[in-house]
């Protein structure tokens, strides 16, 4: 799980431009490896862009935007590592359950 929480950081400050040259490398090679590292990383970019907007129009705000924005980041991000644990445990028991049962075809 610590893994996890790395790599969203590392995604995060990929996108907010922080990283160094041969981190935001590698970092490009895992989101043109997974379908889900570039979704999230368009969500971090989304949301600076959304800050940065918010900031300049109302400068007394950003801190508590920030924060409520951390926020329902890391739940958002938890709840999808939530959807893919459970559904792959949901396959994982239909799957066996298939197989208990003799319902998969037999391959010749």
């Amino acid at each position: 799980m610590e893994e996890r929480w790395d790599l969203l950081e590392k995604i995060g400050a990929y996108a907010a431009g922080e990283l160094e040259e041969a981190e935001a490398r590698e970092t490009e090679r895992l989101l043109a490896e997974q379908e889900d590292h570039r979704r999230l990383a368009e969500s971090y970019t989304r949301m600076l862009v959304l800050m940065s907007v918010t900031a300049q129009e109302s400068p007394e705000a950003p801190e508590a935007m920030v924060n409520h924005v951390i926020r329902r980041a890391y739940v958002a991000a938890f709840l999808q590592q939530a959807e893919t644990f459970v559904s792959g445990l949901g396959r994982s028991y239909i799957g066996a359950f298939v197989y208990y049962l003799g319902l998969r075809p037999r391959e010749a």
